[in-house]
Parts: structure tokens; C-alpha cells; sequence
């Protein structure tokens, strides 16, 4: 009688699977944090020096420290290909928001808006911008991460062993849109109208922009980022202690009026003068 011999897993490491890409296939994966609510926790290493298998080393996972892009990568960037620069403002900052807790039907929308501009410009026409009816406009894609203050720790995530909570949530990622600004100049906009904030505290958002190209949209593809910016810091307010929603900007209400789906309120009070 034949013995099937069973080798039992070594128990100086545990194994996960976490997802590692998206629910859209459409989009590349552009960073490690998938847009859902929570995934198991990474592989957990033991000490290499109490191991006693003989596991190759390329078969265990390695965990490295992942590099600030933000000091690779400015609010301007070049692409060689095309000789054209690629400048994002950001035209709204965000002032405030009042936490969100981590109830799935509580959300409350960083006041105002976040909006950025994107600005491209040809090389050898210094200070000129490129007409935007010759970009390929649905293939700028804006990702947006949440950071300490200081701009020095990405917090986008809490970890609670054995799974971790996102921290920023609504739509992650823009697509742009074509409108005029309060002073009638047409440019290229991406709003973030819908983004909310598990916890207090004091936060800075990044934004990161990408051009997607035929490659991105193969399997296992990752998307470069031509650019880079943060916006200006802020405050999230647990409930008590938030003074109130401000009334929509002027930008708001334009943007708005173009048809860009974004809450506008109007005749807004704060919670001290009710």
C-alpha cells in the first residue's frame, strides 16, 4: 500500500491573501491600498534566525520600506515623449470636515470641495498653454491619498490586526472635465465633491496624476505618475466640536451651473449662531 506524505506548512511564517487589484479592471493599480473597506493583513515574518526550513529565499515575501514619491515628483511634470509640461493647482482648497465615525450611511464631505487644475504646456512656447481640444482628455486620471499635515506619513489606513480600515473615503479617483472658471477661462478641472474622514485631526490630501496609454490597460500593468500635489492643510472636527458647513464658493456654484455634479448649499449658518 502506497503512502501519500503530507509536509505540514512551516509555522515560523502565516500567509495571506490579499487583493491586490481592483474591482474596476479598467483602472491600473496606482497604489498598495485597494478602494474597498478592508483586506487581510500582510504575510507576518518571523525572526530569519529561528527558522529552520529551507524555503528559497526569492519565495518569502519581503517587506520594504516604500520611498516618499512626493520627493521624486512635483506639481510640474515632463513628458519626454510628447515635450509637454504638466502643472496641477489646486484651485479650492479644503477648509474643514466633521468625522465620519465608521457607520457605512454617515458620511460628511470635506467643505469645500477639493479642485484641481491641470495646465499643460508645449515645450518651446514658453508661458503659453496647449490648446485643450488636442489632449486626449479621458485618459488624465487624478488619485488622491490622504497624509499628516506635515506631509511626511501617508494615513490613509488603520491598521487593527488581522485586517485594516480605510481612513479617507469616497471616489478616490477623478476624471477630468472641461469648464470655465469664475472669470470665463476654459481649463481642465477634476473635483473630488464626495470625500469623507473616518477620524479627527489635522490632514493634507496628495494628488497624483497619471496618463493612462494602450499598456496601462494590460493585465498587471502599473501607470507612472507625471505629477504631484498637496493641498493646503486641515482640520477634521469630531461631531461636537465642528463649527458648521460653509456656504458653497463661487467656483462651486459655477462649476455647478456646467453641469458638474457637485452639493452646493447656499444661506449656510454655523452650529454657534443656531
Amino acid at each position: 500500500m502506497s503512502h501519500t506524505h503530507y509536509k505540514a506548512p512551516s509555522p515560523h511564517y502565516e500567509t495571506a491573501s490579499p487583493r491586490t487589484r481592483y474591482e474596476d479592471s479598467r483602472f491600473p493599480p496606482i497604489n498598495p491600498h485597494p478602494f474597498y473597506e478592508s483586506y487581510p493583513a500582510e504575510p507576518v515574518m518571523s525572526d530569519p534566525s529561528t527558522r529552520h526550513d529551507t524555503l528559497p529565499t526569492q519565495q518569502i515575501p519581503e517587506q520594504k520600506e516604500r520611498p516618499l514619491e512626493s520627493t521624486r515628483c512635483g506639481s510640474i511634470g515632463y513628458d519626454e515623449r510628447e515635450m509637454r509640461t504638466y502643472e496641477l493647482i489646486v484651485s479650492q482648497q479644503p477648509l474643514h470636515a466633521r468625522m465620519c465615525g465608521f457607520g457605512e450611511k454617515d458620511r460628511r464631505p470635506i467643505d469645500p470641495p477639493p479642485i484641481v487644475q491641470l495646465v499643460v504646456r508645449q515645450k518651446g512656447q514658453e508661458g503659453a498653454m496647449l490648446d485643450i481640444q488636442t489632449l486626449q482628455i479621458p485618459f488624465f486620471v487624478l488619485h488622491v491619498t490622504l497624509w499628516s499635515d506635515d506631509r511626511k506619513e501617508e494615513r490613509n489606513i488603520i491598521s487593527n490586526p488581522p485586517k485594516c480600515t480605510r481612513v479617507l473615503m469616497g471616489s478616490l479617483v477623478s476624471s477630468p472635465s472641461l469648464l470655465k472658471n469664475t472669470e470665463g477661462e476654459q481649463g481642465l478641472y477634476f473635483a473630488f465633491p464626495d470625500l469623507s474622514i473616518r477620524t479627527e485631526g489635522r490632514y493634507t490630501l496628495r494628488f497624483s496624476l497619471m496618463k493612462l496609454v494602450s499598456s496601462d490597460f494590460q493585465e498587471d500593468a502599473t501607470s507612472s505618475i507625471i505629477a504631484q500635489i498637496f493641498s493646503d492643510p486641515f482640520t477634521v472636527y469630531s461631531a461636537k466640536k465642528f463649527p458648521g458647513m460653509t456656504e458653497s464658493t463661487e467656483l462651486s456654484k459655477v462649476f455647478a451651473k456646467q453641469g458638474l455634479k457637485i452639493p452646493i448649499r447656499n444661506d449656510v449658518r454655523s452650529k454657534k449662531s443656531d
